[in-house]
């Protein structure tokens, strides 16, 4: 009776050992499948914050771009401005020239 008691007492332990090790098992491989699933979440984020920043350095050249061109256009109208008061000053030159001119005749005319 006592062999029988000490195999039931063994078995038992083991049985109970082989338990505790599937159950360690198991929770093992649910950390690891929670884990992965953490890394494959972390990894799509990084991926989604590449893609933001890219966007972003891409809509920074845009700007960039955009203030060139803004200045290019300034500069261009700067001069625009200039050959219309050198053209408004000739213009007013010669308008002087011409009551000038009048004038002369006018008197000649006298």
């Amino acid at each position: 009776m006592f062999f029988v008691n000490f195999n039931l007492s063994i078995y038992c332990i083991i049985t109970i050992q082989h338990y505790h090790s599937e159950d360690r098992l198991s929770r093992i491989e649910k950390l690891i499948e929670s884990n992965a699933k953490s890394i494959e979440a972390l990894s799509e984020d990084r991926r989604e914050s590449e893609r933001d920043r890219a966007r972003l350095y891409q809509e920074m050249a845009n700007l960039s771009n955009s203030m060139a061109n803004l200045s290019t256009s300034i500069a261009n109208l700067s001069n625009a401005q200039a050959d219309f008061y050198r053209r408004m000053e000739n213009f007013s030159r010669r308008q002087g020239d011409i009551v000038e001119i009048l004038k002369l005749l006018q008197q000649r005319e006298n």
